[in-house]
């Protein structure tokens, strides 16, 4: 009877054992599963890397050997300093950054390429991409006409967008500039002086536009003041036609605005001057870019039929609410998500339809201004047979 026992008390053990092992194996594989992904993610980022700094690194080479190059200094010297930045970032492990640079300077090249290759019609500006409604007007009586991406711009020319469009322009100096939705923008000749680097205007009509430059500064007008973004700054600047109001905000680097009756304000990095009239407000304070916490960027969710996703990020001194914005395109534009007057640091999507997304968020100080968005993270919905439907909160 005792033999009996023990055998059976063996049996269970066994038993146990064999199902503890096979748990763990179980564990020991997914988290090889995550770790995998998260090296063939990384894997996939450097390779992305040093092609982009490879092509920019030849056509540095290529345009050297251009006789007509003296025409492009400023936009060739921002495209190497741009390459140098990007192997710098490489060398870090900084791969995101090291990315962004050399797609700068592989833009800028090619666009010399481009105006090269059609010698008069070098322009001033060049579109890089554009999402919705974008239309450009050659002058004060041209037709309205679509904007195509890697449409040359030329001194004299406008640039409106729709409620649903946004366009990404690159100007001959590396500056970058976004227009916004609901925004007219004017493209200025630009004359430059012996001995002196020549920067490029925007003269703002309405609605707003955001500016990252180079190793140049850049001016931008409204009706009622102007603004010189320094060089390697980030700047936005909005005005309201209907109010005749503008705001002006830096986020990185220096920018001075001087409003119609002379009075200058000079602002630092996470800081915002309002027009009003002819008068300019102190200083105001903007709260810094939240730091996103979750989940990876580039992460791959497979979804079950009630999936979810949880966006995590982490809580910015001074922020009263936060700004969320989830995309199927990277200009933001007919956003999926328009989620304002955010009190929590987390927000739960429900995952209905497969695709690649990416999201951001801002955090609003007390007075209700905007601050920097955080970078741009993306993930994909791997969907279920028959999936359907959307992304939602």
């Amino acid at each position: 009877m005792a033999n009996s026992r023990t055998r059976h008390w063996h049996k269970l053990s066994v038993d146990a054992i064999r199902g503890w092992t096979t748990f763990l194996i179980i564990v020991v594989l997914a988290g090889a599963g995550v770790v995998g992904y998260k090296l063939l993610a990384q894997h996939l980022l450097k390779r992305q890397s040093e092609v982009a700094i490879e092509e920019a690194a030849e056509l540095v080479e290529r345009l050297s050997k251009e006789k007509d190059l003296e025409l492009h200094r400023d936009k060739y010297e921002s495209a190497q300093q741009n390459l140098t930045a990007a192997r710098e970032h490489f060398d870090k492990g900084s791969l995101a950054k090291a990315l962004l640079s050399a797609e700068r300077s592989r833009t800028l090249l090619t666009s010399i390429v481009d105006a090269l290759r059609h010698r008069n019609a070098a322009g001033e500006a060049q579109i890089i991409s554009r999402q919705g409604g974008v239309e450009v007007r050659r002058g004060e009586r041209g037709e309205w006409r679509t904007a195509r991406s890697r449409m040359v711009v030329y001194g004299g020319d406008y640039i409106k967008t729709s409620q649903n469009g946004s366009a990404e322009v690159m100007m001959m100096d590396g500056t970058l500039f976004t227009v916004r939705p609901g925004t007219v923008v004017l493209v200025r000749r630009t004359r430059t002086m012996l001995g002196v680097r020549s920067e490029r205007t925007l003269s703002l009509q309405s609605g707003w536009v955001n500016l990252s430059t180079s190793g140049t500064g850049s001016r931008v007008t409204t009706p009622q003041a102007e603004a010189r973004v320094e060089q390697r700054s980030e700047a936005v600047v909005r005005y309201d036609d209907t109010t005749d109001e503008g705001r002006f905000s830096s986020f990185r680097g220096e920018l001075e605005v001087a409003s119609m009756d002379g009075e200058k304000q000079k602002l630092g990095e996470l800081q915002q001057v309002v027009q009003q009239g002819e008068k300019l407000s102190a200083p105001r304070s903007l709260p810094d870019a939240p730091v996103v916490v979750a989940p990876d960027d580039n992460k791959e969710i497979r979804m079950a039929s009630t999936g979810s996703l949880e966006l995590r990020w982490l809580s910015v001194k001074g922020a009263a609410s936060y700004s969320l914005q989830v995309s199927s395109n990277r200009l933001f534009v007919d956003n999926i998500i328009q989620a304002e007057e955010r009190t929590k640091t987390t927000a739960t999507l429900g995952l209905k339809r497969e695709g690649n997304y990416v999201w951001r968020v801002a955090a609003r100080g007390r007075d209700g201004e905007l601050g920097p968005w955080s970078p741009a993270h993306r993930f994909r919905v791997v969907a279920p047979v028959g999936g359907a439907s959307t992304v939602g909160p």
